[in-house]
């Protein structure tokens, strides 16, 4: 999980002005720690979901088969034979076990 600083200017145009790879999770506000408490429990939905603890599953791997969770979306699929190779995933369509996210 990274984070993305970015200004917008008065032309509503993004400006990147870093990326954190260890962004502070600490809270100011109550819409401050909903947002990071949703991000949080979508991140671990994915590092490992509702069916980990399932009898026959690869523990250790991530096991995720959904193209999206919460705010996430799968962008890039790298499992072979799911969708006909790497691409853009389609809507509601569902991954092979073992399926990366980014």
């Amino acid at each position: 999980m990274y984070g993305y600083d970015i200004l917008i200017d008065d032309n509503l145009k993004p400006w990147l002005i870093e990326v954190n790879a260890s962004p502070s999770l600490s809270t100011t506000t109550e819409m401050d720690r909903t947002l990071k408490m949703q991000v949080l429990n979508d991140t671990f939905n994915i590092v490992v979901p509702p069916e980990w603890g399932e009898e026959g599953n690869k523990h250790g791997a991530n096991s995720c088969n959904e193209k999206q969770v919460g705010n996430y979306k799968l962008i890039i699929d790298e499992t072979p034979n799911t969708t006909g190779g790497q691409g853009i995933p389609g809507k509601g369509q569902r991954l092979k076990p073992g399926s990366l996210w980014r």
